[in-house]
Formats: structure tokens, sequence, C-alpha cells
């Protein structure tokens, strides 16, 4: 039997893309949308048997307006008891994948996971299994998964010593654009200069050769 899956997140567009990707599933079955906890508690199952224990997976933001999804793990349990619970958040860091664990969620998905990843995850979490970053992975496994492709080329030649407008040229994009990335890097690397997202993609690995680090490259941003 199909499982009726609920999506919560605030943020309209993102609940529609998601929504186009987890359709595709074959163990998905009926979906449901909440923009928040409330929201999300006060719905009933399609059959309308009230209860919600209809709801076979839930995929959860970490932040929500109101009642942040970590809080919210617990009361979306005792409205939906049958449900596995999967929080979604923009954060990849270890300390957000052991908040998860420890508020009692099922697993967590990084939302820039591909599409592929995301499937893989609802199969696991509709099986019984957990679908956390496997804890004998290398630290950096989450973090390059949420790193686009574009911003791992960026990322290499940043930690090369080139600046902006010449990582614009190379990759045939606007500086503007380059800049838009690197801002993307350094949130997702929890950095906030360039030596410091140099020795952090060293260290977990994401560039393997040693870089030129002169004094302006790393007083600059």
């Amino acid at each position: 039997m199909a499982a009726h899956l609920l999506l919560i997140d605030d943020h309209t567009l993102f609940r529609t893309g998601l929504r186009l990707i987890v359709q595709e599933h074959p163990d998905v079955g009926t979906i449901s949308e909440a923009g928040s906890i409330a929201q999300a508690c006060g719905l009933q199952p399609a059959d309308g048997t009230g209860g919600g224990e209809e709801v076979g997976l839930v995929l959860l933001d970490i932040l929500m307006p109101g009642m942040s999804g970590l809080d919210g793990v617990r009361p979306l349990r005792e409205a939906f008891p049958k449900a596995r619970i999967v929080l979604v958040s923009a954060s990849v860091g270890p300390d957000a994948v052991r908040e998860a664990r420890a508020r009692g969620a099922d697993g967590f998905l990084p939302k820039s996971a591909s599409g592929d990843d995301i499937l893989e995850a609802i199969g696991l979490a509709l099986s019984g299994q957990s679908c956390f970053p496997a804890a004998n992975a290398s630290a950096h496994s989450p973090v390059k998964a949420a790193l686009t492709a574009r911003q791992l080329d960026v990322l290499r030649l940043l930690c090369t010593g080139k600046p902006n407008k010449v990582i614009a040229r190379d990759l045939g994009l606007s500086e503007n654009t380059v800049r838009v990335h690197v801002t993307a890097i350094f949130a997702q690397l929890g950095v906030d200069s360039r030596s410091a997202a140099l020795l952090c993609a060293q260290r977990l690995g994401l560039v393997d050769w040693p870089s030129p680090v002169d004094p302006e490259f790393m007083n600059s941003r």
C-alpha cells in the first residue's frame, strides 16, 4: 500500500519542487502539504478517518516559523504516531545531524540533496531504516553533497588563490554569480574568509593539492 507523505515547509516554492521529486517514488501515494507545525498537526488523513495514523512519512524543514522543526518532532509524533519523520535542512553540519537524532527524528536530508538521494532516503525511511548520513562516512561527505557541482568548481579555483574576476573568466560566469557561489560556499563550510575556506576544504578532502596562500589571499573574502 502506497504511503501518505506529508511535506512541511514554510516555503511554497520548495514544497512544490520537493513534491515533484517525491511523487516519483513508487511507494508514495497521497501527498499533503503544510506551511507550519500547527497546520500540519491539524491535518486529517486523506480518507477523513481522523487521528493522523494514515500518514506514513513526514519530511520536515528544520527552520520553521513559530515552532522549529526540531521542536516539532514531538507534537508530530503525537499527531501521526505511525509516521517516520525525516528532517530537511540547509545546514549539513554534524551538530545539526546529532541534534536531529537527539530529538528523535528518523532521518536527515540536506536541502541540496539530489533527486536520487531524496528518493533513496524515502525508500529507507519507509522500510523502517534510518536515513542519516552514515556514521562511518568521512566528515566531508555531507558537505560535499550539499555543494553543487558548480560550487565545487568555484571552491577548487578559489583554493588556488584566484580572485573572483579570474574564476568568473575561467568558468564562463559573471563576477556577480561567482560572488553568490562564494557566499554559499562560505555558509556551507561555516567559514568567513578565503583562507579559512582553503584550510577547511583541504581538511575535509574537497581539494587535494597544496594551494598558494599569500597575504592578499589570506585577507580576502
